[in-house]
Order: C-alpha cells, then sequence, then structure tokens
C-alpha cells in the first residue's frame, strides 16, 4: 500500500462548461499537496465500499447524495473555489444527520488527513471479495467473539464458508510430507509428524475452497492428540493469515495486517498488566516464524499434548489491533513497543511478550474491554485503523 492511488467521483454543476479540466486540475492539487494519486475515475471509485466524491462546484448537492447511496462511509474533496465548499458543507451535514459516516478533507486545509483516509478505502477495497472459512464451531467461551459470519460479508465484502472440522481430520495424512525444523524441548518425532500432516490438511483445505485466510476450532483437535499451532504458523508465514479458536474478530485483524504490512500479525491472550510501567504481557502457542528471532518446539499449554511454538518475537514497534462490539464498530487501536525483556513463565501458553503501551492504554483495556484475543501488527498504524473502523465498521443510525 505504499503508493496510493486513489480513484474519485468528481461532481459538478451542469452550468460548468469545462468539468474535465477542472477536475484534473484539483485532483492533481490534491495528489502534489497530500502524496497520493488522486485520480478522477467513476467506474473505480464506484467498484469501492467507500465512496471518495470530488466536490468540484456548488449546486452539486442532490447528485452527491445519489452518489453516496447506502454504503457504509463517504469522503468529500473539496477546494477553494466554484463554490465547492459551501457545497461539500451542505452534502457532510446532510449526511451527518442521517447518522452516516463521513470525513470532509478540504484542499489547503486539513489536506494531511488524505494519506490516511486513501489507506482505510485501500484496505477496505484490498478486503473486497476475499474468501475465508470458519473451520468448525468458535469456541464455547469466546462469547464476546462469535459475531455472525454474515456480518463481515455485509460490512467489507468478505465471504465466509463454513466447514466442518471433521474435514480436516478426514483429510489429514496417516504420513507427514515435510518435515518441521527447530529445536524442541520435551516433544519427539511423533509429535513433529504431526504438526507436519495438520500443516498438509490445512494447506489442502486452503487449495480446494481457494482460501485467503482461515480460523479454526483448534482445540477440537486435541482429543485426537494433534494440534494446529505449527501449521497456523506456517500457514500465516505463507500469507494465508491464519487464526485460532474459531475467533472471526481476531482473523479480521490478522487479514488486516497482512494487508497493511505484507506479513502476518501475531494473535495473542492479554494475560497479564502491569499499570504501573504500562506493560501488557501477551501470550499464545503459536506465532509466525517470521516476526521471531528464535524459537523452540514445545507441546500445547493447556493440555500438554502436541505441538506448539514457543517463539521470541523481534522488539521494535507494533500496534495492538482488536475489533468489537456491536457490528464489529469498536475498536482498541494502541501504537507501542515490544520489549527486549523475555517472560520466561509456566503458567501461560509458550510465546510470550511483554508490550510497552501508551499512559492509560491499560485502563481503558480493562475499563472497556472488547473481548480476550489481540493481534500485534508490526509498525504504526492506530490512525488508518480508526478511520477504517470509521468508515466501514460503524453503522448508519438507524441500522
Amino acid at each position: 500500500m505504499a503508493d496510493l492511488r486513489l480513484p474519485v467521483l468528481p461532481l459538478r454543476s451542469a452550468l460548468h462548461g469545462r468539468g474535465d479540466e477542472l477536475a484534473q486540475a484539483v485532483a492533481g492539487a490534491f495528489s502534489r499537496e497530500a502524496g497520493v494519486e488522486v485520480v478522477p475515475d467513476p467506474a473505480g471509485a464506484r467498484a469501492l465500499p467507500v465512496r471518495v466524491l470530488l466536490v468540484l462546484t456548488g449546486g452539486t448537492e442532490e447528485a452527491a447524495l445519489t452518489e453516496a447511496g447506502a454504503g457504509r462511509g463517504v469522503v468529500l474533496l473539496s477546494h477553494p473555489g466554484h463554490n465547492a465548499l459551501p457545497a461539500a458543507l451542505e452534502i457532510a451535514a446532510r449526511l451527518r444527520a442521517e447518522g452516516r459516516p463521513v470525513r470532509l478533507v478540504h484542499l489547503g486545509a486539513n489536506t494531511s488527513d488524505l494519506p490516511v483516509l486513501a489507506r482505510a478505502v485501500a484496505l477496505a477495497g484490498a478486503l473486497r471479495g476475499k474468501r475465508v472459512a470458519l473451520v468448525g464451531e468458535p469456541s464455547p467461551w469466546l462469547v464476546a467473539s462469535s459475531p455472525p459470519p454474515a456480518l463481515l460479508a455485509e460490512a467489507l465484502g468478505i465471504e465466509v464458508v463454513d466447514i466442518p472440522l471433521e474435514r480436516v481430520l478426514r483429510s489429514t495424512p496417516a504420513e507427514p510430507t515435510a518435515g518441521v525444523e527447530g529445536p524442541g524441548h520435551g516433544i519427539g518425532s511423533e509429535e513433529r509428524a504431526m504438526g507436519a500432516r495438520v500443516q498438509a490438511a490445512l494447506q489442502r483445505l486452503v487449495e480446494e475452497e481457494g482460501l485467503d485466510g482461515l480460523t479454526i476450532a483448534c482445540f477440537g483437535l486435541l482429543p485426537h492428540r494433534m494440534t494446529a499451532c505449527w501449521a497456523l504458523a506456517c500457514l500465516s508465514d505463507a500469507g494465508i493469515p491464519a487464526g485460532c479458536e474459531g475467533d472471526l474478530p481476531s482473523l479480521l485483524a490478522l487479514l488486516i495486517a497482512q494487508e497493511l504490512t505484507g506479513g502476518p500479525g501475531f494473535l495473542a491472550n492479554p494475560a497479564d498488566a502491569d499499570p504501573r510501567r504500562e506493560v501488557l504481557t501477551l501470550a499464545h502457542c503459536t506465532v509466525p516464524l517470521s516476526l521471531t528471532r528464535a524459537h523452540t518446539l514445545l507441546s500445547h499449554f493447556e493440555s500438554g499434548l502436541g505441538l506448539a511454538v514457543a517463539g521470541e518475537l523481534r522488539p521494535g514497534p507494533y500496534t495492538l489491533v482488536r475489533f468489537g462490539g456491536k457490528d464489529l464498530g469498536e475498536g482498541f487501536f494502541v501504537e507501542g513497543t515490544v520489549l527486549e525483556e523475555r517472560v520466561g513463565r509456566e503458567d501461560l501458553c509458550r510465546t510470550q511478550v511483554r508490550f510497552k503501551m501508551p499512559r492509560g492504554a491499560i485502563e481503558r483495556l480493562l475499563r472497556e474491554p472488547l473481548g480476550n484475543h489481540h493481534v500485534l501488527v508490526p509498525g504504526h498504524h492506530r490512525a488508518v485503523l480508526a478511520a477504517f473502523r470509521d468508515l466501514l465498521l460503524v453503522s448508519p443510525a438507524g441500522a
């Protein structure tokens, strides 16, 4: 998403005779000032889940409302001439009165907002048409993390297919097709073979169903003395976001991590909090190896069975991400730093991380929780995530 191209739909009054010239001139001015390629492209703009309207003149209010349709969010671009700003203000006021998410960017005033909005729009476009799988039923303890799968289709254009866990069990090969490399402690060749077999079964599922991601009810594998921890790490490293326990909100965050960074995120449980140091401890039994500087293979924490991954996450800047609430319209997006220090606790899942958060973030996490699983995404992405949520996931009033 480094080279941003933003298709916009130009709107002008019929009284203005040189609309194409004006559209190119204003779009060019936005491009130079914001560092985003703003392109008059009605077909491209209409194909996006967020409508971006370039208000060129006055008298465009009714056309703007028609083009805005019933979508979740609208971005209005205005400029200092031809009564464009008065029209944009009127359009924005009407959309706000209807409870619609709307952002107004005026050339020369708040143009610096445009790169963030453009990234949010591009992210929405990249997610549209994704096909992901819910393999098995969400774990019963995810009482706040099991939205209807149709919600992702309605809000974001992400198709969720239900696949029985039994299909994975049936397609797990009797013999591994590859090895599981890396140092281990307390595991043997049987556990390594099992990890490779489950990996092969999930990879086959991805190929047969044309999946862009999945989340699996992994605890359903334990009665069969199998775990998915290694397989999920491998899929994530291969560009297929893969999450645990049938958690769809976390899968959404993992999909977003892949689109924003070109690599995976780390899905984990917030396991402990130190408000004095503003440090959150996160842990889980799987982690993409590409995010680590070293790893050890151990058994799964809760069961003592199978194969899990104890990784050392590379220190540096990350954004902690959680979507939740009604229609996933709430978000917890916190920029911070993964610390060098090791945790080394025996009573937590195998990969353990200490995350330094800004002042007040832990208090908010405990006061207004959105659920268990959170995802660490490398880099700083809070502003883009907030714009994405506001434009795509905040329901219009009365919806």
